[in-house]
């Protein structure tokens, strides 16, 4: 799948590895303090405690860390520029996983002036990382429907930013503010618009790579980044009804677009990671669902907490999740000196894998279920699983003679 011209335009493998490793070691943090104070999940709704952490543990060190990895290896291939500056790359992993485990930390022990430092030590990492990626936009060369989502990803990061600084110095200095406002204005943002964005965009990109099949047709991938844009910014308005519903025809299109090109695939079966996938469209549609019945007053009075997992541990991360076991083998195998490659295959722990599956979506439909408790104690359990199925890559590729790649980094 990949030439020596785009495997060229790769990162070393220790870059992104250690990004994605890190993102794995915060989501077994994260289901470990929520299984601590599971019986404080139903009553959640505003406020700093243990369970505001274990959602930023996501949020942040998972899904905003894997991100940044991801991004910076798979997009200098999708663009055809490559990264400018690996030593800003590596100064962004060492800014943002003390950030956030400091800005967690903090937050959990009800300590303002702790997460604030690790706030600003994390923006400070994404700020980095923001200019890599307008870098890597702005000399784009191909893959144009890709290139878009990113800038839109980017410009929501900004707002992002924005928005939770200055929540933060609420907390910290009682800055006036509509805390409801922002607060549901940096949801929308992170949740659907950086992340979410991201997640449209590579995956009108990754899963047909994976699937070897032909990706949607650039119209519809447009059309959707437009529903998308405008859902958001309706909800950051804070008009919810209008958002849901838009949000609702973006995705809709969006998943039956991929679902058309997944069908015209040349590889069969496409495994647990399109189940995994597929799941998280579910919770996806079942979010922007639920958000529109909250807008008519038509919920149930559990609505909030609901949606929240729906849409953090449901679509972000289960999609998440579903792709880097696809991911991580295959990059491992590319990285692998020339000459007696291993198949991206022959680093999967299936077994291993399918077990993953087994235990992330049974966590979730407890913690849907309202059994909090043993859905974290289970989710934890497929975190520790898939912690495994990394250690495992790892190991196995070294076996293979697998080395991180050294190249030089340019200014």
């Amino acid at each position: 799948m990949f030439g020596n011209v785009a495997r060229s335009r790769l990162l070393p493998m220790s870059l992104p590895f250690r990004l994605l490793g890190a993102a794995v070691a915060f989501q077994v943090a994260a289901w470990a303090l929520l299984l601590l104070h599971g019986r404080e999940l139903g009553a959640f709704a505003i406020g700093l405690g243990p369970v505001f952490a274990a959602l930023h543990l996501v949020t942040l060190g998972v899904l905003a860390m894997a991100a940044v990895g991801a991004t910076l290896q798979l997009l200098p291939v999708a663009t055809r520029q490559p990264v400018r500056a690996q030593w800003a790359a590596k100064l962004a992993w060492w800014l943002l996983v003390p950030g956030v485990a400091l800005f967690a930390a903090g937050a959990a022990a009800y300590r303002p002036t702790a997460m604030a430092a690790g706030a600003a030590t994390a923006t400070l990492a994404l700020g980095i990382y923001g200019v890599l990626l307008f870098a890597n936009l702005r000399g784009a060369r191909g893959m144009r429907v890709v290139v878009a989502h990113g800038w839109a990803a980017l410009a929501c990061l900004v707002l992002l930013t924005a928005t939770g600084l200055a929540l933060v110095a609420r907390y910290e200095h009682g800055v006036a503010l509509d805390h409801l406002a922002f607060r549901n204005a940096h949801l929308v943002l992170a949740a659907y618009g950086f992340m979410g964005l991201l997640a449209f965009g590579l995956s009108n990109f990754l899963l047909p790579m994976l699937a070897v099949a032909p990706p949607p047709p650039a119209r519809s991938a447009y059309f959707v980044l437009g529903a998308a844009v405008a859902a958001i910014a309706a909800g950051v308005a804070g008009w919810q009804l209008p958002a849901a519903l838009l949000g609702l025809v973006a995705a809709g299109l969006h998943i039956v677009s991929l679902e058309r090109a997944l069908a015209a695939r040349l590889r069969a079966p496409l495994g647990v990671a399109f189940l995994m996938v597929r799941a998280s469209w579910a919770c996806l549609l079942a979010s922007l669902a639920l958000a529109a019945l909250m807008a008519l007053d038509l919920a149930p009075a559990r609505a909030p907490v609901l949606f929240g997992l729906l849409l953090v541990p449901g679509w972000l991360l289960t999609f998440l999740l579903g792709v880097l076991q696809r991911i991580v083998p295959f990059l491992a195998s590319v990285h692998a000196l020339s000459g007696g490659r291993p198949l991206a295959s022959s680093l999967t722990p299936q077994r291993l894998l399918a077990a993953h599956a087994v235990l992330h979506l049974g966590a979730l439909a407890l913690l849907v279920a309202g059994l909090h408790l043993p859905g974290a104690a289970i989710g934890l359990g497929a975190a520790l699983a898939y912690a495994a199925f990394f250690v495992y890559v790892l190991v196995k590729a070294r076996h293979h003679g697998i080395r991180p790649r050294h190249q030089p980094a340019t200014a």
